[in-house]
């Protein structure tokens, strides 16, 4: 537990996977966690999980590709905690694996929406807060696919691509206002995003866990005020990325 540092955490896409994990573990370290997913009764019980163990948790039921509910996130954080430290845009989808013709409209509508949408929604949300505040820092997960491609994962790509852009803009104008950005980049977890998009992974091939994940959140959170890691990307041993 760390309480004399403990900070303000608003976790967008924390029903599952990685962003479950940064909510566990943000949490054992005395960090307040809100968190926010379209799963209302998944995040609810992680909250509650976290209390009964002695922490403070917030579940936010929100769809974070709508402006309304990311913006309400938001506000409903300051409202229970009195401020916003960190914002960590975790909300994605796997989009089908498959060629871009083969995708429909709606499918790259959806892609676009959760992947892309998301992230823009909520830095537009958390930014006002932070720069009243003079401080904060804003982590968006992006992927090991927002700096190179693979084939049949088009729309996510240029989705991780974009997320990537978006950061290092906003460290650009965000930071003359002491607040922080960076990007975190996983290659690939074991998580159900695999499965959902159709990619299975290699068996007997270990890759990151989304603890391992949650650990490097941790890590980017605990840098000192006056610097940022701005991109952090992680990759397990056994796995290749050719070229990398």
């Amino acid at each position: 537990m760390k309480p004399n540092g403990a900070k303000i955490v608003a976790i967008a896409g924390a029903s599952s996977g990685a962003g479950k994990a940064m909510a566990l573990h943000l949490a054992s370290r005395g960090h307040a966690v809100a968190l926010a997913a379209r799963r209302g009764e998944l995040i609810a019980e992680i909250a509650d999980s976290i209390s009964r163990d002695g922490g403070r948790a917030l579940a936010v039921p929100a769809d974070m590709a709508v402006w309304e509910q990311a913006s309400g996130f938001i506000d409903r954080t300051v409202e229970a905690f009195g401020r916003l430290d960190v914002l960590i845009n975790n909300a994605g989808w796997g989009v089908r694996a498959a060629s871009l013709d083969e995708l429909t409209i709606e499918e790259i509508d959806q892609g676009v929406a959760v992947n892309l949408m998301t992230v823009l929604y909520g830095c537009r949300a958390a930014l006002p807060v932070m720069k009243r505040q003079k401080a904060g820092h804003i982590i968006n997960v992006s992927s090991i696919l927002g700096k190179r491609a693979r084939s049949a994962f088009s729309v996510y790509t240029a989705c991780k691509h974009a997320v990537e852009g978006l950061s290092r803009s906003l460290l650009n104008d965000a930071g003359r206002c002491g607040i922080k950005v960076s990007i975190l980049a996983p290659a690939a977890i074991r998580t159900e995003w695999a499965a959902k998009a159709g990619a299975g992974l290699p068996d007997g091939v270990r890759v990151l866990t989304p603890e391992e994940v949650a650990r490097m959140a941790e890590c980017l959170i605990d840098t000192d005020p006056h610097f940022t890691v701005w991109n952090m990307d992680l990759i397990a041993l056994e796995q290749s990325i050719e070229p990398i």
